[in-house]
């Protein structure tokens, strides 16, 4: 008899041996389960910040090629506007250049001249500065359209600066702080 205890006991302990280790396995599958469900939970929450960061900077991309474009179309009216303005500078240099001419000798042509060529005279020079005033007016308006372009292109490079990410200061290597 007590050989056939013996070999229920060794029967008894096999399978409690068997038995302990498999329970000890499928609660390591257990854990194991759970452990890839949070790293899983983990990496999807990552993987929405980073996709959030993604559209981040596709928007800020967007906005940046908005206001370039912006940028650039209102560089070229700004260069018609001066193509326009040097245009009205050069008639009005012209212009001048040919009174100039006109007036060296006026007060000899004068004195020669009938009252009704002067008469004439004096309606020609007074149409001549009247369009030279306009002329002049059109000067000042395009520069001064050319002034306030240019004022509002400095104001939006100065927010474009202060709106850009600024770098996050870095500690400097081996420096230490001192406490009083």
């Amino acid at each position: 008899m007590i050989p056939s205890i013996y070999t229920h006991l060794i029967a008894a302990g096999t399978a409690l041996a068997i038995g302990a280790s498999g329970a000890a396995y499928v609660q390591a599958q257990r854990y194991g389960l759970q452990i890839e469900t949070l790293k899983h939970k983990a990496t999807t929450e990552e993987l929405v910040g980073e996709r959030q960061a993604v559209k981040d900077m596709a928007s800020f991309q967007k906005g940046l090629n908005d206001a370039l474009a912006n940028f650039q179309a209102t560089g070229k009216r700004n260069a018609a506007a001066q193509q326009d303005l040097d245009r009205s500078l050069r008639d009005l240099r012209g212009t001048t250049a040919g009174l100039r001419g006109d007036f060296a000798d006026l007060p000899a042509r004068l004195e020669r001249a009938s009252s009704a060529a002067r008469a004439e005279y004096v309606t020609a020079c007074t149409a001549a500065f009247e369009d030279l005033a306009a002329a002049g007016g059109r000067l000042a308006e395009g520069g001064a359209a050319i002034a306030r372009q240019a004022e509002g292109h400095a104001a939006d490079a100065r927010l474009m600066q202060q709106a850009w990410p600024k770098k996050p200061s870095q500690p400097v290597a081996g420096a230490t702080e001192s406490k009083p």
